[in-house]
């Protein structure tokens, strides 16, 4: 009889050999029955149509929320996510599918997906949110094709924060830049330096700030023919090329400050940033500064984004300018920062009025006071 698929031999000391199941990471022995036997080969056949009933319980059902979200694992949707997104999606997509991966698409309605937005509550707004989100990507194409009769997140809104929550992702001051790269450079942390500068005058997000190697500052010429340090790279989030001038601030703290990696910035050990250490590294910092009153507490690389996004607002590029400087693929962020912006500039408009007006009243009263 030919040797049975899928069992070891391993021979012992005594010389006695002994027979296991082995396939893909399911192990198993040892067998019993004896090796050329008719009966090894019925008691291999016997563990593998076990694994495959296994395996069929354990595949979603077409059909169900857990089928809509296989699909969608392999579709080109998610696999043109930057690593990053993936990973995390995917710890997202394995929670929804243990609580309703069995729920049938014929169920779903605004109601149903409400409801469920509530269930996700406890868990915190944004929580909640990045699940939703999450399950409208992965239900997407079954709207589409009517699988569900009618877009059940048309009308959904999303929770609010409360109240008392600090702003997401606060964009940093300038004056909580500058103390935060002087207090890395004087912990000779020159690397975490350039990856707050980087996210304050370039506008990177944290994938690129680990990410960005040396060879992306290309020396190139302006309009005049004169040399120009510019930033050319695709950056890792959109896969968006990002071809600009560097900023005359990001340059003179590159300049002054060791190349050590490969990488733009580099953590203690020369090494390119893991976006986790890179968050852990910011917040060790941010709570030194905290409590010496030089920044606020809870500052997070992405805020340096912001204060980017801001900075170009307040000095009037446009919704195409941001675009371009920040690598967005949309105009939806940039108008944001065009629109905190512009009521940044309303209130101080409507400030100067007020500080107008009492300057009237003082010099009245010093008129009347004369006379």
């Amino acid at each position: 009889m030919n040797q049975v698929r899928y069992v070891q031999r391993i021979r012992r000391r005594t010389g006695v050999v002994d027979l296991y199941f082995r396939k893909g990471g399911h192990r198993e022995g040892p067998l019993r029955s004896l090796d050329g036997s008719l009966e090894l080969k019925a008691e291999v056949d016997a563990i593998l149509a076990r694994i495959a009933r296994a395996h069929a319980a354990q595949t979603p059902k077409a059909g169900t929320v857990g089928g809509a979200i296989q699909r969608y694992r392999k579709s080109a949707d998610f696999i043109r996510l930057a690593r990053s997104t993936q990973k995390e999606y995917e710890r997202l997509l394995r929670e929804i599918e243990a609580d309703v991966g069995e729920v049938r698409l014929e169920e779903i309605d605004t109601a149903w997906i409400t409801e469920l937005r509530d269930l996700w509550a406890p868990r915190g707004y944004k929580a909640a949110n990045d699940r939703l989100q999450v399950l409208k990507n992965a239900l997407a194409p079954t709207v589409n094709d009517e699988r569900i009769k009618a877009d059940p997140f048309l009308k959904l809104k999303k929770l609010a924060p409360p109240h008392s929550a600090d702003e997401v992702n606060l964009a940093w001051t300038d004056e909580e830049v500058d103390a935060f790269i002087a207090l890395a450079l004087q912990r000779k942390m020159p690397g975490l330096a350039r990856a707050v500068a980087l996210g304050r005058w370039a506008g990177f997000r944290r994938g690129t700030i680990c990410n960005i190697p040396l060879n992306a500052r290309v020396l190139a010429q302006n309009e005049d023919g004169l040399p120009q340090r510019r930033l050319y790279w695709t950056t890792e989030k959109r896969k968006v090329l990002c071809d600009k001038r560097e900023d005359g601030r990001l340059s003179a703290l590159l300049e002054s400050t060791p190349a050590k990696a490969l990488t733009i910035a580099y953590d203690q050990k020369g090494q390119p940033w893991k976006q986790r250490a890179l968050n852990q590294a910011v917040a060790r910092l941010i709570g030194a500064l905290a409590q010496s009153g030089h920044a606020r507490p809870n500052l997070s690389p992405h805020g340096l984004r912001h204060a980017r996004g801001l900075e170009l607002a307040y000095a009037g590029a446009s919704d195409a300018e941001i675009m371009a400087q920040l690598e967005h693929s949309s105009e939806r962020a940039a108008k944001i920062y065009r629109r905190q912006a512009e009521r940044r500039r309303m209130a101080d408009s409507g400030q100067d009025r007020v500080d107008n007006v009492v300057a009237i009243k003082a010099q009245r009263k010093r008129s009347s006071n004369r006379a």
